[in-house]
């Protein structure tokens, strides 16, 4: 056989559909089960027992059944857009069916696939759990004695620490975290504090409107977000909890309830979640910023990210399907310095200048420009 055969792209999308609806099935089973047994007119010891057996057994196994499918049904959708991407000729698809059936409202729910460890995952498998994220921080010898007190959340902590971005992909959320770290620490510090108890209250904004979300220490997952506090090691050993750990956990906490929810968005989202304003996005199918407006837009205080080709970025210094920060331009030199999430001694560069002449040629296919920083909140 001469020629490569794909799948049939619209029966993928028919079996994905098919899972989705039994996804959706399981749940809506597992809450109707869950409202007749509460409702049932019995009290007492054995009734109280019956019903944590039920939520502990029953209703948890329908609920990870349910996720265990609909993560598959998402992958069968993601695999038959980057299909179609690839076998477009123009580079063109019909965005807006698998935006649709991939609930998002932007072209970077279909092509920013499931990353870092995801890539080679089953999506069948179970929801991402605490353990498989190295267990809880505070049980790793490196945590055993931490007190949150010790985080240094000040402004010129939040500007200086080096982001490592940890086994969760997120990338759209941490770089968006970079971005505004560089563009104004002191809002993020006024957005996180340490309550009496130990925990931290984050402020997140959903729409526009501040929500404000609880984190405890003992959430914090050993290989999650952490400050790169151990030069060109990718280890997680000597690296601090700082305020990306709380942060993500935040989001986790807001978005959850699986680590699956923060896992692939789209620059825009990531920059609107932490600052509350709306940002702007562009996608290869409208118009991306010219190096002069990228300039501006730092200069006025504005945080950007960009998010690299699905499939295979032509500077093979970047990672693909990746979210990354604009940490400056150089309009002399046509070059965008971007920032790597994932820390320095990753496998790909921590910082990598690009050409803008080849900026957006199989490079860069989404950015996220935000608001003013006078405008956040």
């Amino acid at each position: 056989m001469s020629e490569f055969l794909g799948a049939d792209t619209d029966e993928l999308l028919d079996m994905g559909q098919g899972i989705e609806q039994r996804a959706e099935r399981l749940d809506d089973l597992a809450t109707t089960l869950a409202a007749t047994v509460t409702g049932v007119p019995w009290t007492g010891p054995d009734r109280d027992a019956f019903i944590d057996r039920f939520e502990s057994t029953v209703r948890t196994a329908l609920i990870e059944a349910g996720a265990r499918l609909g993560n598959g049904a998402r992958a069968i959708y993601q695999h038959a857009a980057q299909q179609d991407l690839a076998s477009s000729a123009d580079g063109s698809i019909d965005t807006a069916r698998y935006a649709e059936l991939l609930g998002g409202e932007s072209w970077s729910d279909v092509i920013n696939t499931v990353q870092d460890a995801w890539e080679t995952a089953n999506p069948f498998s179970d929801p991402l759990t605490i353990d498989d994220l190295g267990g809880r921080y505070v049980d790793s010898p490196e945590g055993r004695d931490f007190d949150p007190s010790s985080v240094d959340l000040s402004p010129e902590a939040i500007r200086e620490q080096v982001m490592r971005q940890g086994a969760i992909g997120d990338c759209w959320f941490l770089s968006g975290l970079m971005a505004a770290a560089q563009t104004d620490p002191a809002f993020l510090s006024q957005n996180v504090t340490l309550r009496e108890d130990g925990t931290w209250d984050v402020t997140l904004y959903e729409d526009g409107e501040p929500v404000v979300v609880n984190v405890s220490p003992d959430q914090l997952a050993r290989d999650g977000a952490r400050v790169d506090s151990d030069g060109n090691r990718n280890t997680w050993n000597g690296d601090a909890i700082g305020y990306m750990s709380i942060y993500e956990q935040a989001a986790i906490n807001h978005l959850g309830p699986n680590y699956e929810s923060v896992v692939a968005d789209s620059p825009q989202a990531g920059l609107e979640l932490i600052t509350g304003a709306e940002a702007e996005g562009s996608t290869f199918l409208d118009g991306h910023p010219s190096i002069e407006s990228l300039d501006t837009a730092i200069a006025e205080g504005r945080p950007v990210t960009v998010m690299t080709d699905p499939l295979m970025p032509f500077n093979s210094d970047l990672a693909a399907a990746h979210v990354y920060q604009v940490r400056s331009v150089d309009t002399a030199k046509n070059e965008v310095e971007l920032v790597n999430p994932w820390g320095d001694g990753a496998s790909k560069p921590h910082v990598v200048r690009v050409p803008m002449d080849m900026f957006y040629d199989n490079n860069i296919t989404m950015t996220g420009v935000g608001a003013p920083k006078g405008e956040w909140g």
